[in-house]
């Protein structure tokens, strides 16, 4: 997770990018408005550090879509991701 400070967007929202999520479509890297921000950043640090390493980028892409969701959906996952580990 590479995230870098890109300005205020188009809505007058802070933004960021995920420079570890370039591609075609996003060549600076997936953006991130601060609320999203605030949610993907300890869910990737929270899974990582309960699976035990880094996520790769498809799962960041996925994590960087989850993270888009309501605490409460992200708190479920997030559970089960646990879960599953302990087990």
């Amino acid at each position: 997770m590479k995230l870098e400070y890109k300005g205020v967007n188009d809505r007058g929202r802070a933004e960021w990018v995920d420079k570890d999520l370039t591609s075609s479509w996003f060549p600076e890297g997936k953006p991130l408005e601060e609320w999203h921000l605030l949610q993907y950043r300890p869910f990737v640090e929270e899974i990582q550090a309960t699976i035990g390493r880094e996520l790769t980028k498809p799962e960041l892409e996925t994590i960087h879509w989850l993270s888009g969701y309501e605490k409460d959906t992200i708190s479920n996952i997030m559970g089960l991701i646990k879960e599953g580990r302990s087990k």
